[in-house]
């Protein structure tokens, strides 16, 4: 067998692993919508299985070890369905490694580059010229579109394959003509769900018109399953909206600390949060909760009311006092059924009163609802506003938490900083609102084209910092210059239609403190920019 044929054999089955483990991906997060089931734990041991055979065959060491490791814990509840929390915390531990192989891009080692999404986006617009340079735009950000010219056209490859989104003009062709074909298709899909059953995904729908809409026609969309009806095709307002589609990184499982001095009913409790995919940890004496506090960092407290040396409530008036914990939610578990005292006791720290016996439906559907306000909160605390990144604040938090990581873990770290080119410019020549676009949009791109366990924020400015864990200084200038290379093909500013270019430093950890650390990195990125800018740079104590 020549080269060549050897080549085309090894991608074949590189393309077979990475598609089979974004199925075992699709499963894992099918896995959590509910309470864990033993079919849905069948289907996927058995898909797991055969990303086992094919890492096997593709002499995939990395992809061969987490299988075998995934299929081991998850063979062992394929009858029961009652995953403990180590064994949860082992197997979303897995699932992140499987994740992070698939969205980390290597110029060093082909077979882990990032590999664009194979489902193509259908687009049907009347203007191919928009359609073609928007097109163009999303390959940069790892989506590949599919251009229509007719109805017929896009019929034929709806019939054949659904995509991963459709961008679609509302007066395709003709007037409402786009409204009519996705009102077809979305009819015809129904009739087969009711025929066999089948489950099937509704397809992302993006309107776009390139008049203002009508009240009729918003709500048209919005009943044809438009998840955003548009007047403008700029590429930053599509590609935020497609980014959740292509997010590969399942969502952390919640974190609940369980405070209550019955044995029976802290394990009655765990257990039917476990059985619903979340981690937890009893706490038996309250006195005890400082200890736990810190190593498990909770994100909801189940906290009973009525405990000997300390009472729920005093417990949760004393977790208030330190700002650490100020924001977690406590809900009380309680007999107690008197109205004014529960009020009274939500009144010094608690968010919610469940009154026990509690159903599990009821407690799930709490801790879930709880659970999810506090993420949003969380986040909105630790984002910059203009561009959902980590703030300063929180970029360096993050910084500091994986240098212990590293050092406990003796793994690598980079630290990455990079500032854009000729910013100033940028707002003297065309104005403050096309500078926040040129930010926004490298944004995007850096969340877009890095691993969601990497950690982006916005240093400051026109300044990005970011948190690379498990990755050396070749991975990273490679990671970098890919992405410093395709950025500045990006268009920014509408009809203005300028680009932009970055200047880049990274710094590897080597037994550092997070504060010399980031001054090695900024030290790369100055030397990028004396050097001509557009470059990326390593310190040269890091070499």
């Amino acid at each position: 067998m020549d080269i060549s044929k050897a080549d085309k054999l090894k991608q074949h089955f590189s393309t077979r692993v990475t598609n089979q483990a974004r199925h075992v991906l699709d499963l894992w997060r099918c896995l959590h919508d509910d309470q864990w089931q033993s079919e849905r734990i069948h289907d996927l041991l058995l898909a797991n299985d055969k990303l086992l055979r094919f890492a096997q065959r593709f002499d995939s060491e990395k992809y061969t070890r987490i299988a075998e490791k995934f299929h081991n814990i998850l063979s062992n509840l394929e009858d029961e369905a009652q995953p403990t929390s180590d064994q949860l915390n082992s197997l979303n531990d897995l699932m992140l490694q499987l994740s992070q192989g698939l969205l980390r891009r290597s110029d060093s080692n082909k077979s882990e580059q990032m590999i664009v999404v194979k489902k193509p986006i259908y687009m049907a617009l009347n203007d191919t010229d928009k359609a073609l340079q928007l097109a163009q735009q999303m390959e940069y950000f790892g989506l590949r579109a599919e251009l229509f010219n007719t109805t017929d056209e896009l019929d034929q490859a709806m019939n054949k394959r659904h995509p991963l989104a459709i961008i679609i003009d509302i007066d395709f062709q003709s007037e409402d003509k786009g409204l009519d074909i996705i009102r077809f298709h979305q009819g015809a899909e129904k009739e087969i769900l009711s025929s066999d059953n089948s489950q099937h995904a509704n397809i992302p729908i993006i309107f776009y018109s390139s008049h203002p809409m009508t009240p009729r026609q918003k709500l048209l969309c919005l009943r044809l399953g438009g998840i955003s009806s548009l007047e403008s095709l700029a590429p930053q307002a599509i590609i935020s909206q497609l980014e959740g589609l292509v997010n590969l990184v399942p969502d952390q499982p919640l974190r609940i600390l369980i405070v209550d001095d019955s044995k029976s009913q802290a394990l009655y409790t765990e257990k039917a949060l476990n059985a619903a995919g979340m981690i937890t940890q009893k706490v038996i004496n309250p006195l005890e909760v400082w200890e736990v506090l810190e190593s498990f960092r909770p994100e909801m407290i189940l906290m009973d009311m009525y405990m000997p040396e300390c009472n729920g409530v005093e417990l949760a008036k004393v977790i208030r006092q330190d700002t650490h914990y100020i924001n977690i939610p406590i809900i009380y578990l309680s007999g107690e059924e008197d109205k004014e005292r529960q009020l009274a006791a939500m009144a010094e720290g608690g968010e919610d009163f469940l009154t026990k016996p509690v159903d599990p439906r009821h407690l799930l559907s709490t801790v879930r609802t709880r659970g999810k306000r506090a993420r949003e909160l969380s986040q909105l605390i630790a984002r910059d506003s203009l561009t959902g990144l980590y703030n300063h604040t929180h970029i360096l938090k993050a910084l500091d938490e994986q240098i212990k990581l590293a050092q406990r873990n003796n793994s690598q770290l980079c630290f990455v900083m990079i500032d854009i080119d000729h910013f100033k410019q940028v707002n003297d020549n065309h104005g403050h609102p096309v500078g926040d676009e040129v930010i926004k949009n490298l944004a995007l791109f850096l969340s877009q084209r890095l691993r969601k366990t990497d950690y982006i924020g916005r240093y400051g400015g026109e300044e990005f910092a970011m948190v690379l864990p498990g990755v050396g200084l070749d991975d990273a200038t490679n990671i970098m210059n890919d992405i410093r290379n395709n950025f500045s093909h990006l268009l920014h500013g509408g009809q203005a239609a300028i680009s932009s270019t970055f200047s880049c430093g990274i710094a590897l950890y080597q037994g550092q403190k997070s504060s010399e650390l980031i001054e090695l990195a900024d030290q790369a990125m100055y030397l990028a920019k004396r050097e001509g800018r557009n470059c990326v740079k390593v310190c040269p104590s890091s070499d």
